[in-house]
């Protein structure tokens, strides 16, 4: 029987160029993070600062006024994705589970718009924005990322909802919910792990 201990140690010795090649970028990152500035262009390059400069990241953090960008970003973000969760919850569980005209070209729909690249909507999105004036300002980014989001979270949560048994509405209709208590209690609580995966998508 072959022994564990030796068929790790080769695996390791047969995996450590890889694992050398995946984290060299990170380690010359980091290298260049703490050089002193006269260090980071020097021709032939050293490895290894002469000293550790952490002064480097309040620099960087001060000069491209960091700290406003990312709560902006964080803002922007987190505004985008409740609004947006807001808007797809009901309209999957629609598309899910209620039937009206037009629900298969709708769900087509969704679908078709994920085959256009978002680069070909920023001109018109840009004027629509000008004459609403939202240009430099928060809201029209809030607005571009759910538009830009919308149908694919859409697309996903009613691909989710579709897999709850149709029993468990059934028995909430039997107790005179309404469509809106349904949603609240069964389906949300059942499709916790689905929102969560699609919050995280919108908000990167």
């Amino acid at each position: 029987m072959e022994n564990p201990v030796r068929k790790s140690i080769l695996m390791w010795l047969c995996l450590s160029p890889l694992v050398i090649l995946i984290l060299f970028p990170f380690a010359v990152m980091i290298s260049t993070a703490v050089k002193p500035r006269v260090e980071v262009l020097m021709y032939p390059p050293s490895w290894f600062p002469s000293e550790i400069r952490l002064q480097n990241f309040v620099d960087m953090w001060q000069a491209t006024r960091l700290g406003p960008a990312v709560l902006n970003s964080l803002i922007v973000s987190i505004a985008a994705t409740v609004l947006c969760l807001l808007v797809a919850i009901p309209a999957a569980y629609a598309a899910a589970r209620m039937e009206f005209t037009g629900r298969k070209l709708f769900r087509q729909f969704l679908l078709v718009t994920q085959m256009l690249s978002p680069i070909v909507l920023v001109l018109g999105i840009f004027r629509l924005m000008a004459k609403m004036g939202f240009v430099d300002q928060l809201p029209a980014l809030v607005l571009a990322y759910v538009a830009f989001n919308l149908a694919f979270s859409v697309w996903m949560l009613q691909a989710y909802f579709q897999t709850i048994p149709r029993e468990l509405e059934e028995a909430a209709t039997l107790d005179g919910a309404s469509a809106i208590q349904r949603l609240w209690r069964i389906f949300l609580p059942l499709a916790i792990p689905a929102i969560g995966i699609t919050a995280v998508f919108i908000f990167i």
